[in-house]
C-alpha cells in the first residue's frame, strides 16, 4: 500500500492519477507517471477496509500506485499541480553520556 493523507478533494477506485517524486520539476517528464488507482482502502488498526471513494481529511492506502513511490511523492490529477517538497532533516544529537562498567567481572 501507499499510505498518505488526502489533502483535497476526492481519491476514488479507477481514477487516473499522476504521481510525481521527489525529483519532479513543473513542466518536465522526469519522475512523473501517470497511472491508475486499482483500490482504496481505509486502514483502521489492523482492519483494512474497502472503500470506493474516500473525500479529504483521511488517512488511506492506495493499490496500484505504490510501485511508483520509494520514500514520498504527491498524487494529484491536476496537470499544473507542484509537488510537495520533501523535508531535510539534519539531526545532530543534543546530550551526550559517557558510560563506564562500574563492577567488571
Amino acid at each position: 500500500y501507499a499510505f498518505g493523507r488526502v489533502f483535497s478533494g476526492t481519491i476514488a477506485t479507477g481514477q487516473m492519477v499522476r504521481i510525481m517524486g521527489p525529483d519532479y520539476v513543473v513542466g518536465k517528464k522526469t519522475d512523473l507517471y501517470v497511472k491508475k488507482v486499482q483500490r482504496t482502502v481505509l486502514m483502521m488498526g489492523r482492519y483494512v477496509e474497502q472503500l470506493p471513494d474516500c473525500p479529504c481529511g483521511n488517512t488511506i492506502g492506495l493499490v496500484g500506485v505504490d510501485q511508483y513511490i520509494l520514500k514520498t511523492g504527491t498524487i494529484s490529477t491536476c496537470e499544473e499541480a507542484h509537488n510537495f517538497v520533501s523535508m531535510k532533516y539534519s539531526v545532530s544529537p543534543v546530550v551526550q553520556v559517557a558510560v563506564e562498567c562500574k563492577n567488571a567481572s
